[in-house]
């Protein structure tokens, strides 16, 4: 008829929809895609806590540096040698020594993957030697020495061992 409207599938006047057969094809290729995304977020949360430890252990390393250079030139080599899993009994007046048992507090933070604080079985050391301008290393004179090379080194356990290290250095401003 002429201006009637009515929908025609198949040959069957007014019926419109999917037969099981479409239905059932629709969602296995639906299921296929979402397995398939699915699949992907086991390995994109690893690469977001193993880059959030990263910068963590960088900012802690950081934090390290920061405090040697806010001391006294004289006091840098007093962080020579420093290792968190040693432990450490402190004075209040030993700025250098409560500086390092801080460090090490922020580097062990209890409950670290709970709280999001510190590094799992975190560590940390620091090496400080004297150098000459050119940044070669030379025996120490604290009298004469002008320049010294800080190395921080933060390491931490996540999927095999992990770490990371920072170079800077401290020249005599006195």
């Amino acid at each position: 008829m002429p201006g009637d409207v009515f929908l025609r599938t198949r040959g069957r006047p007014g019926l419109a929809g999917l037969t099981l057969v479409e239905f059932l094809f629709a969602v296995s290729i639906t299921a296929i895609a979402g397995l398939g995304v699915a699949g992907m977020f086991p390995a994109a949360l690893r690469s977001v806590v193993t880059g959030g430890q990263t910068t963590k252990a960088t900012v802690l390393a950081q934090e390290m540096a920061d405090m040697i250079r806010a001391d006294t030139f004289a006091k840098a080599v007093d962080y020579n040698g420093t290792d968190t899993t040693s432990s450490f009994t402190c004075t209040s007046s030993d700025t250098v020594c409560n500086n390092k048992l801080k460090w090490k507090n922020d580097l062990v933070a209890a409950t670290a993957q709970e709280t999001g604080k510190g590094l799992p079985n975190g560590k940390g050391t620091v090496s400080v030697a004297c150098v000459n301008p050119d940044g070669t290393s030379k025996t120490c004179d604290h009298a004469n020495d002008d320049l010294r090379r800080v190395t921080v080194t933060v390491m931490w356990d996540r999927e095999g061992s992990r770490s990371v290290s920072l170079v800077t250095y401290v020249a005599r401003n006195e």
